[in-house]
């Protein structure tokens, strides 16, 4: 069209279906991929404002645009308008257009992850499209990723000017119990922004710059919420308050970005960012740090819970400790206004005010030994779980695993060990018994806290139990019994080890994505169950089963042909070959099994369910034609990582849990 009618026809060729796809063709359950030229029309961002008026998400992907230029200059099969402008001064140009047509953004910039700006970033592209997904799912509310807050719940606030002094490792063990993490906007940018005038359009571009960058390297390293805040050093923190323009587009920014929680400080700007929070929800808040005008008996204390109410989805209101009374006062004030429906953090800061921190009813914050503490008087997760221990707020659990043969698991090593590293007084042990029926005593007492299930109970147990998760139903096999409201409910993680297990391992041995892939499955039992549950959530669509028991395969490849573009049972080894499977999943005691070398002629990635002997005749086979392999030990602590967090429901100890399975696994083998 361009080259026979020029721009002006494109343009008006892409207003006529830019109108009907969003007002009939797919005005719903679809995914419309626009030009980022499609804003120069004045009638098609009017379009896509109608659009999100609707109540649908118009999402704008900002783009690393040396990225693009680069690309550009390489890319002899675009429209000349293209390399023959500008793009940076194209792009400057278009920012106001997008900012007016579009309510959610997303950075696309594949150096936060490879740290390089002209690397090809291996894997990138992988966590890129994962977390794009993921504000897909937030902005059309099909997965809000909220925190449950029917009892206590921690986020832990970041201090650090950069969210790299995070990386690659200590993120993640200072999330270690929590369920959500604080993003400490004011405390961001170090050195650069030092002393800098925010009131300078510059300046407050750059920053801002800065901060979606920190807020995407977070969103790339972490699946837990984000709570986004920009505290005011007129309530403790950092932000100049005279920059209140600049905080007042933060937040929505924030809103912007898929933050599931926004902090706004309780003041004349609030109502604007609640009334445009989308599906963010606003924490209301109200620092004093000296504890002289919001005490928890005063008319000040009710006046400021009403204004914030007004303004918030969720009321934060902290003061400062002067005795230790004023901690009887704040959970006092608690018990009269906290509820789920309405819910309310409140504490005191300093040393005097601990234990309101400890009795704060939901969305705690909290520090770690590897941070700087937010906040005077802020203590960790685990000095809340013991203090809530010996106060008889959180009553010792027993957890099991349940089978039989199971004298030499490593799970009770791997569990205790998380409990330990949480400050939980709960302990897990071997619950041998030849028959489920043995167990329901275990089940009925009052200290049951839930159980790992393997071999022989996996689908016998399930009469006993309340409900089973989806994914439990699929399968057909449950391994996780969890107690929630009383109620024993049956999951899986055994997919979820594999699930997590393949993914690192793509990302390491680069290898196709498994959108593209064929997968071949070894086994058909319940673990080979689990293992085509795991190959149907990576999307992988061709799928090949081998078992000496031809029919045994059959049956499985018959039950689940339906959750695979192709299932199908293969008669060796060898005729798996010529399909150059991509991902092989072991599932059955390592034996004798013969593997031949054809079967690797792709690289690809290799994973044995079996942990004894190490080195099993698939993996060692595998490794010989050097592709990645992944031993049966790893499958054991990712399931085990993500039994714990459905007990606990927050992040596990990983390193801790692993620490401790592998201690014990290199000792015996």
């Amino acid at each position: 069209i361009i080259n026979r009618d020029g721009w002006a026809a494109f343009r008006s060729h892409e207003t006529q279906v830019l109108r009907t796809a969003l007002t009939q063709a797919h005005a719903t359950g679809a995914v419309i991929a626009c030009g980022g030229g499609v804003i120069e029309s004045a009638e098609n961002r009017e379009q896509l404002r109608a659009h999100v008026a609707r109540g649908a998400a118009v999402i704008c992907l900002t783009p690393n645009m040396e990225h693009v230029a680069e690309y550009l200059s390489r890319d002899k099969t675009r429209p000349a308008y293209a390399v023959t402008s500008d793009i940076h001064e194209v792009y400057a140009r278009r920012l106001p257009l997008y900012a007016e047509s579009c309510n959610y953004e997303y950075l696309v910039d594949k150096s936060l992850l490879s740290g390089d700006e002209n690397s090809e970033g291996h894997g990138a592209w992988t966590l890129i499209e994962r977390d794009f997904i993921r504000l897909v799912q937030f902005a059309t509310g099909r997965e809000l990723n909220r925190v449950d807050l029917n009892g206590p719940s921690f986020f832990v606030s970041l201090t650090a000017p950069s969210v790299r002094e995070y990386l690659p490792a200590k993120l993640e063990a200072l999330t270690a119990g929590a369920q959500a993490i604080e993003l400490r906007v004011d405390l961001l940018g170090g050195s650069e922004f030092a002393g800098a005038d925010f009131n300078d359009a510059q300046v407050a571009a750059s920053f801002s710059a800065f901060v979606h960058k920190q807020f995407a390297l977070l969103r790339h390293n972490s699946r837990l919420p984000i709570v986004f805040t920009v505290r005011t050093q007129l309530q403790g923190g950092a932000f100049p308050a005279s920059a209140d323009t600049l905080r007042l587009q933060l937040l929505h920014n924030a809103v912007q970005w898929g933050a599931e929680y926004v902090d706004v400080e309780v003041d004349a700007k609030a109502p604007a960012v609640f009334a445009k929070r989308q599906n963010s929800m606003v924490i209301a808040s109200y620092h004093d740090t000296t504890g002289e005008k919001l005490q928890w008996d005063s008319e000040f204390a009710a006046e400021i819970l009403a204004r914030a109410r007004a303004c918030g989805d969720i009321v934060k209101l902290i003061s400062f400790a002067r005795s230790w009374s004023d901690n009887t006062k704040c959970q006092q004030f608690v018990q009269q206004h906290h509820s789920t429906t309405a819910p309310l953090i409140a504490l005191n800061m300093g040393y005097t005010g601990q234990m309101s921190r400890v009795l704060c009813p939901c969305l705690t914050p909290v520090t770690h030994p590897l941070l700087a503490a937010a906040a005077p008087g802020q203590i960790s997760v685990r000095q809340i779980h013991q203090a809530r221990s010996l106060l008889g707020l959180l009553p010792a659990q027993q957890f099991y695993l349940f089978g039989t043969p199971i004298q030499h698991s490593p799970s009770p090593c791997m569990h205790n060990a998380a409990f330990a590293s949480l400050g939980l007084p709960h302990t897990y042990e071997l619950k041998e018994t030849a028959t489920v029926d043995e167990l329901l005593p275990v089940l009925a007492h009052a200290s049951f806290g839930g159980a790992s299930v393997t071999i022989p109970h996996k689908q016998t147990i399930i009469p006993l139990l309340d409900t089973l998760s989806p994914a439990a139903q699929r399968i057909g096999a449950v391994n996780t019994v969890i107690v929630r409201d009383g109620q024993l409910y049956g999951d899986n993680t055994d997919y979820l080890g594999i699930v997590g297990c393949l993914q690192q391992a793509q990302l390491s041995a680069h290898t196709p994505a498994f959108t593209e892939s064929v997968a071949l499955v070894i086994g058909a039992g319940g673990t080979a169950r689990a293992a085509l549950f795991a190959l149907h959530t990576l999307r992988v669509p061709h799928v090949l089963i081998y078992n000496r028991t031809q029919e045994r395969a059959q049956t499985l490849c018959d039950e689940f042909s339906s959750l695979f573009s192709t299932l199908s049972v293969t008669d060796s080894l060898d005729a798996a070959s010529s399909k150059q499977p991509t991902y092989i999943v072991g599932t059955i005691p390592a034996s004798d099994l013969c593997v031949p070398d054809s079967l690797f002629n792709v690289r690809g990635v290799a994973l044995d369910m079996a942990y004894k002997p190490k080195w099993t005749p698939l993996l060692e086979s595998a490794s010989r034609r050097s592709w990645h392999t992944v031993h049966g030990v790893s499958v054991l602590i990712e399931q085990g990582i993500h039994q714990m967090e459905k007990w606990t429901r927050a992040v596990a100890p990983a390193r801790a849990m692993g620490d401790a399975v592998l201690a014990k696994y290199n000792s015996e083998f």
